[in-house]
């Protein structure tokens, strides 16, 4: 497991995983509350952040996952810093799938 070093968002855990899968992505953790996979090549201004929750997989009325405020900067940190991002993904992780 590698860190994201291209950047960092406060409260929010961002690393790659080794033996991971393909489209290359990383996951953001905060703490055991939830985490999700955010998808580099996929998250564009056009399209928005482009994520799934990996924990939990199903959201109860009550749960309080990703802000939208965490949303917008995670989504500006993926487009300043994809490329940094995209060699990092080459760099830590060693992915299982062929494309």
């Amino acid at each position: 497991m590698g860190k994201v070093s291209a950047f960092s968002v406060a409260g929010l855990g961002l690393i790659f995983r080794s033996s991971d899968h393909h489209p290359p992505h990383f996951h953001v953790q905060s703490g055991r509350n939830w985490e999700i996979r955010v998808y580099i090549d996929e998250s564009t201004e056009a399209n928005g952040l482009s994520y799934d929750y990996k924990f939990p997989k199903k959201q109860s009325k009550k749960f309080r996952g990703l802000s939208s405020a965490q949303e917008q900067e995670l989504l500006a940190s993926v487009i300043a810093n994809r490329e940094a991002l995209l060699t990092e993904w080459e760099e830590k992780v060693n992915p299982t799938e062929l494309i």
